[in-house]
């Protein structure tokens, strides 16, 4: 199998799949495919990989093929890897975002011959980036969500919920607009909310430096996530932004309830209280 993109997911996967190995009958031989030689060798160093490459074309032979780099990648290496791999090649992914994913493969599909394609979304990763911060248990008890998709029979989509289920993860079957829809609220828009309040506390700081030695447990926990990869970031926001903006207008509508009752502490505890009901 190949695995691109060896960041902390594509890099968690080979862990995890490498460690699952030991026990399998039949072992995962993976080939990780990058952009970058210093990432490639990282990934060989710490051995969630067998080979590397620097070539798409290596990918030919492979009989899975799991994409992990940013979304807005997804589909023009679907398209890529369609011209290079067997036809009987599987190609899954670990994006964030679905819908709109399958539906340009699908209508690449109506044009053009393709091998068969099967969605799905680790819920797992750490505010970390890159090869380094990958974990060979990661995904170990995690839900990965799987879509289903495009041209694809339940052999293969059996084929891929293996795979992650080898690499430790729970499976869960969602269409794509559901969990679109859902993860916009649970993983989105959380990130959203830190991404934000980070930026008003550097725009604090730079003003009141002294507010550092008040930045305790709370604060940490709200913006642990607001130094994840912004390349990441933009285009989950872009391609699921109609569910996100959906729960940030309900979100401003909450936030100008309880701005209106500040200043009555009985108010305050009423509308604390709804959040823990």
């Amino acid at each position: 199998m190949s695995i691109i993109g060896l960041g902390q997911i594509g890099g968690s996967l080979g862990l995890a799949l490498k460690k699952s190995s030991r026990y399998l009958k039949n072992r995962y031989l993976i080939t990780g495919i990058g952009r970058k030689k210093s990432t490639l060798d990282a990934a060989l160093k710490i051995k969630a990989v067998d080979e590397v490459s620097l070539s798409l074309q290596t990918a030919r032979n492979a009989d899975i093929v799991v994409i992990c780099t940013p979304v807005d990648t997804i589909v023009p290496l679907y398209k890529q890897l369609s011209k290079i791999v067997r036809k009987s090649t599987i190609i899954t992914d670990a994006g964030s975002v679905k819908c709109s994913i399958e539906e340009e493969i699908k209508d690449f599909l109506k044009k053009s011959k393709g091998v068969p394609f099967v969605g799905s979304h680790p819920m797992a990763g750490r505010e970390k980036n890159g090869i380094f911060s990958a974990e060979a248990d990661m995904f170990k008890g995690a839900n990965v969500i799987i879509t289903g998709a495009v041209r694809q029979s339940a052999k293969e989509e059996s084929l891929i919920s293996q795979m992650w289920k080898d690499a430790g993860a729970n499976i869960v079957n969602m269409p794509a607009k559901k969990h679109d829809e859902l993860v916009a609220f649970t993983s989105h828009f959380p990130h959203v909310i830190a991404f934000l309040l980070n930026k008003i506390y550097k725009k604090i700081k730079k003003k009141k430096p002294q507010i550092d030695v008040l930045t305790a447990g709370s604060f940490k926990s709200m913006t642990r996530v607001a130094v994840s990869s912004a390349d990441m970031w933009a285009p989950i926001f872009a391609a699921n932004s109609k569910n996100v903006e959906k729960y940030l207008n309900e979100f401003i509508k909450e936030l100008n309830i309880f701005k209106q009752s500040l200043k009555d502490k009985r108010k305050v505890r009423r509308e604390i209280l709804k959040t823990q009901k």
